[in-house]
């Protein structure tokens, strides 16, 4: 069944415009009809079952006949550092980290980043966040990802419970149980913060600033991932480690 997000308090009935972006998907993409049931995600997280009971071109109204609450969010609140992608690149990343349950999503350019955002970043925000709320609603979450432009410096810096950089050559050295230690030690409801860098990887430079500022290096096994893979190989590993054991 298809979901909305509404980010705001659901009465007995939901009113939609034509002007809303929910009304041309379910009433023109999805031919809704008097009778037709979607759910609908309030802001304090409530699900709402809603049937339409009158629609015509300029308005779709709803009666909701059933409210009730699943919680499908992971365990922990996971931000996802990642430098930009070449490409339409991003957008993938985008939707998979959404499925697989991200909170944040932060951009920021690194040392060896090649893709440049600069005279584009309000056009790619507006678009990753469509892309990141079509996803939550494909993937049935209770929230939209934040997607965030940050500088370096500040990203480093963000508050945080725990923090892990992805580092090659951790794995190369033979360690293989921070990323697990970590993970299974956040406290339910706690930030985790995972660095990722760019295609060349990051720099020593960036390493030690990152150490300095608490994260620790962890290695994601032996082969070599792609910029955009690294990220949703830690969100399957969280998953597992927080929801499937």
């Amino acid at each position: 069944m298809q979901r909305y997000f509404l980010n705001e308090p659901i009465n007995d009935t939901i009113r939609l415009t034509a002007k809303n972006d929910i009304f041309k998907h379910f009433g023109k993409v999805l031919r809704a009809r008097v009778g037709s049931k979607a759910e609908f995600v309030s802001n304090n997280l409530e699900i709402c079952l809603g049937e339409v009971t009158l629609i015509d071109s300029e308005v779709i109204n709803i009666k909701v006949v059933d409210r009730y609450y699943s919680n499908v969010e992971l365990p922990i609140d996971v931000t996802l550092v990642v430098s930009p992608l070449k490409n339409d690149r991003s957008d993938w990343f985008i939707q998979k980290a959404t499925e697989l349950g991200v909170k944040t999503i932060v951009f920021t350019s690194m040392k060896r980043t090649v893709a440049d955002w600069r005279k584009q970043q309000e056009k790619k925000i507006k678009r990753f966040n469509k892309i990141a709320q079509a996803a939550a609603e494909q993937a049935h979450r209770l929230v939209v990802p934040e997607i965030i432009f940050s500088m370096w410096q500040d990203t480093i810096k963000m508050p945080k419970n725990t923090g892990l950089v992805a580092w090659e050559e951790s794995a190369r050295d033979g360690e293989s149980a921070a990323l697990i230690a970590a993970v299974s030690a956040v406290p339910s409801g706690k930030k985790l913060v995972c660095v990722f860098g760019p295609e060349g990887g990051l720099t020593e430079n960036e390493i030690e600033e990152l150490r300095l500022q608490n994260f620790e290096l962890a290695g994601l096994g032996p082969r070599i991932l792609r910029a955009e893979t690294a990220p949703l190989y830690a969100m399957s590993a969280i998953s597992v480690l927080r929801e499937l054991n």
